[in-house]
């Protein structure tokens, strides 16, 4: 997890903001919430392999992060999808390595045109869905006063340690640059097994886009590279591998207070 002091104010955002690349032939939908507003009951929407995963983690905080982040993700696909939220099975296979840490699939109910990708961190859990392609999405808080100086030499290739360095840049064009590379990492399923050095994109002030990649990556113009208006402090950028046409941002709360308030949020039989 990075982080930065961006110093922005809380910003209201609509059900829905369009922050979209136009002519193009891909839709991509993020969904946020914060973790406080998913109440503790809906872990019954989680299956024996994610209560797994939930018991593997240390802190109180990430449990209730992993709690909101997937239960979102479920009730999202079965309002999208039809469904009941509580019987979609994910696949985490590495397709690189075969270890159980790969990006998540949705293979039950079989929607093979449906690519999802999860990030959380500090409050809030997101989710990215499209039909349309393979997407990535990374979220940071950037109110976290963490010094940027250990993670620059580390995380920006050459170039992009020289254009940081000539624009003055601080916290806000770090946690930009970084986010859009998880994003980019994150929608071809590689998370950190490429040095994020190799993943060169455009810091902030500048339209977001990929700017190199190692060849097993594919081209950069291959990618769409979206950030994705959040409340702040979050910071976040989407990668989806094609053209985005429209990306939709929306506050899941009510989603998930109208699933709560109902109480049918029950398994199934």
């Amino acid at each position: 997890m990075i982080g930065g002091q961006i110093g922005s104010e809380p910003v209201a955002l609509p059900d829905a903001v369009e922050a979209g690349v136009p002519d193009s032939e891909v839709d991509c939908e993020v969904w946020y919430v914060r973790a406080a507003a998913v109440p503790e009951e809906l872990v019954v929407l989680l299956n024996e392999r994610d209560l797994l995963r939930r018991g593997r983690l240390r802190g109180v905080d990430d449990r209730r992060r992993f709690v909101a982040a997937w239960a979102l993700t479920r009730l999202v696909l079965a309002d999208r999808w039809g469904g009941d939220p509580s019987g979609f099975v994910f696949d985490r296979t590495c397709r690189y390595c075969g270890g159980d840490h790969g990006k998540p699939k949705v293979v039950d109910p079989v929607e093979p045109d449906v690519d999802i990708s999860v990030s959380h961190t500090g409050e809030l859990a997101v989710l990215a869905v499209t039909s349309r392609g393979a997407v990535g999405v990374d979220v940071e808080d950037a109110s976290v006063r963490e010094s940027v100086g250990p993670h620059l030499e580390s995380s920006l290739s050459e170039f992009e340690l020289r254009d940081f360095r000539a624009r003055g840049g601080g916290y806000a064009d770090f946690v930009v640059r970084w986010t859009r590379k998880e994003a980019v990492l994150k929608a071809v399923g590689k998370g950190l097994a490429v040095h994020p050095a190799h993943v060169e994109v455009t810091g902030s002030g500048a339209p977001p886009r990929v700017l190199a990649l190692p060849a097993v990556l594919g081209s950069p113009d291959s990618y769409s590279l979206i950030d994705a208006p959040l409340p702040a402090p979050y910071r976040a950028a989407v990668a989806v591998v094609g053209r985005a046409a429209t990306l939709l941002v929306h506050d899941g709360a009510d989603l998930i207070g109208t699933v709560a308030d109902r109480g049918d949020h029950a398994p199934s039989a």
